[in-house]
């Protein structure tokens, strides 16, 4: 399984044409230039990726770049738990 920080890194790189060298993990979103349609966008993108349905409210433009990495860890952890008894 990717670690999360590097599918969000490739995202960004990839499909919103951020330059690398400014994505660092305490960077929010507003530093990077992206709006609240991006961001909508960024949630689609990562959900199509990773599998896992994450938040407008978590994927806010003050939310930094490792908060949003270690939510998408928490998503992922919590999807690849069996449910109920086996």
């Amino acid at each position: 399984m990717p670690d999360s920080y590097d599918v969000l890194r490739s995202v960004l790189t990839s499909s919103f044409r951020v330059p690398e060298d400014e994505i660092e993990p305490g960077r929010t979103f507003a530093q990077l230039d992206l709006d609240s349609l991006a961001l909508t966008e960024l949630v689609l993108v990562l959900h199509e990726r990773l599998g896992v349905r994450v938040s407008t409210e978590a994927a806010s433009r003050t939310a930094t770049l490792e908060e949003v990495a270690r939510h998408l860890d928490a998503l992922r952890a919590e999807g690849a738990r069996p449910v109920g008894p086996s």
